[in-house]
């Protein structure tokens, strides 16, 4: 299954219980905990926490926070958008 696959059937499901029990059902446990922390971790650097108290905090690497940085600097990242518009 690539990615425009799974892209497509998320974008046909109805409710966010479907999606969620989509995800459930193809990730496993561990990826679903990466995909979490690395959700948190932008929502950190959105509300400002800095990336050093992130990676003490979380228990990641800098590398792993700078590029969810990068991402909410790039003026087109659609996660970018989201995560301000949430605010």
């Amino acid at each position: 299954m690539s990615i425009k696959e799974i892209s497509q059937i998320l974008s046909e499901l109805k409710t966010s219980a479907e999606v969620e029990q989509f995800l459930d059902e193809i990730l496993t446990s561990s990826e679903i905990e990466t995909l979490s922390k690395r959700w948190r971790i932008l929502n950190l650097l959105k509300d400002g926490m800095s990336q050093r108290d992130i990676a003490k905090d979380l228990g990641v690497s800098l590398c792993k926070i700078t590029r969810g940085s990068k991402l909410l600097k790039n003026k087109n990242s659609i996660t970018a958008r989201y995560l301000i518009k949430e605010k």
